[in-house]
């Protein structure tokens, strides 16, 4: 009896080491059979000095493109737009013109009073003397020496503090004195730089208004950075705002809110145009206040900067002829 055979393929054993597949990632790692622990270290090493690499890149990044800045900062940003600190010290003396028109709410013109500010730094302190020419073409000087406060009418002497008064010279504060208000007009014309004083707290706020809506110009369409401005209790009391052109970081609107003697708080706001470097400052030749209706109410106009004239110690001391002194 035939008897079929039949014949079965072996069976192939499985080698568990060979026949398994080599992972992608074992070529990624370092083989050192004789250092291993070295090869580890120096892995580990490269591994945190290319963190440290990535780390310090955001944090240039973030410093110098995403972080806001702090109020000082921006302080310190519009300070060198307008030329920079270093710049504004070496300013010993000068002198510049500014008109004063007001109109009325139809745009009339009513008023024009013109003064020039002298000014020199030196050993005895900070000197200021004003010429003013009112619209009765009299010429008015006021000054101080080391005899006290004096002014001149047309090479007259005349009584400073009732000619202060009638020149607009002086505040109404109870403390005021001769040359009070040529005093705070020298500080905003200042500006930056008095925002650099100590005891100056300066802080940033932000506006939905664009800066063509605040200031009528044509300039940016970006938003403007308020800076906040108040002062150390010891210092002042006075509060300003400054709306700073995002892209020049120049001032292009000033809001001032001082506070009288009797706690009256009395808001200012000036917009600043026709910015002008002269002798490596630069300068807002215009400043504006507008009625309700926006129509402009009175208008500073700057004239006649010079930073480098020379002005003599003897120029601050009262004279019937100052005239013949400088022009």
């Amino acid at each position: 009896m035939n008897q079929s055979v039949k014949f079965f393929k072996p069976i192939k054993k499985k080698n568990p080491i060979s026949d398994d597949k080599t992972p992608w990632w074992f070529g990624l790692h370092i083989k050192d059979l004789i250092r291993p622990i070295s090869i580890k270290r120096i892995s580990l090493f490269y591994t945190v000095l290319l963190f440290g690499f990535l780390l310090s890149g955001f944090y240039y990044t973030w410093e110098n493109y995403l972080r806001e800045p702090t109020g000082e900062e921006f302080v310190d940003r519009i300070v060198e737009a307008a030329g920079g600190m270093d710049a504004w010290n070496l300013i010993k003396q000068g002198s510049f013109t500014r008109t004063h028109n007001i109109y009325d709410e139809g745009s009339e013109l009513l008023k024009t009073s013109k003064e020039t500010f002298y000014f020199k730094n030196s050993e005895q302190g900070f000197k200021l003397q004003v010429k003013s020419i009112g619209s009765d073409n009299s010429v008015v000087w006021l000054g101080k020496d080391n005899e006290g406060y004096w002014a001149s009418r047309d090479n007259l002497m005349v009584d400073p503090e009732e000619t202060a008064h009638e020149e607009g010279m002086m505040c109404d504060g109870k403390f005021c004195v001769p040359l009070c208000a040529s005093t705070m007009a020298f500080f905003r014309f200042s500006m930056p730089f008095k925002l650099k004083d100590k005891g100056v707290i300066a802080s940033l706020g932000y506006t939905e208004l664009n800066l063509i809506d605040v200031n009528n110009l044509d300039t940016t369409d970006k938003k403007p950075t308020l800076l906040d401005i108040s002062y150390e209790p010891k210092i002042g009391k006075d509060h300003w705002r400054f709306y700073v052109d995002s892209k020049d970081k120049l001032i292009h609107k000033m809001e001032y809110y001082n506070k009288s003697d009797i706690g009256e708080i009395r808001p200012e706001e000036i917009y600043w145009t026709d910015h002008k470097t002269v002798d490596g400052i630069t300068i807002s030749h215009r400043w504006i206040r507008y009625w309700p209706n926006g129509k402009i109410m009175d208008e500073y106009l700057y004239s006649d900067i010079n930073f480098k004239k020379e002005i003599n110690d003897t120029f601050f001391d009262r004279s019937e002829s100052n005239d013949l002194v400088i022009n």
